[in-house]
């Protein structure tokens, strides 16, 4: 286990993305580098909102359940800054 990783997580191993650093170790240093700035919530919306024209495959279950774990523990240290956050917080015309 990485020691970064592990300090992010508050040192709880059970949130650990093992599966995510074996199989897309490029995606998790891309979500450690942006931890705790704003445009994690964006990076993560890539995968989320896909508006490429051909289809993406998606992660396997373990990873997508990995990344939302992340996901989950980032809002609730940081806040959301997601585009859902936004369309709640945006005036209705």
């Amino acid at each position: 286990m990485n020691d970064k990783i592990l300090k992010i997580l508050n040192n709880k191993s059970e949130l650990y993305p093992h599966q995510l650093e074996q199989k897309y170790p490029h995606i998790l240093d891309r979500l450690i580098i942006m931890w705790d700035s704003p445009e994690f919530d964006s990076y993560l919306n890539k995968f989320m909102l896909d508006q490429r024209e051909h289809a993406r495959q998606g992660f396997p279950p373990e990873v997508a359940s990995e990344i939302l774990k992340l996901s989950m523990l980032h809002s609730e240290l940081f806040g959301s800054t997601s585009f859902s956050a936004d369309l709640t917080t945006s005036p209705r015309m």
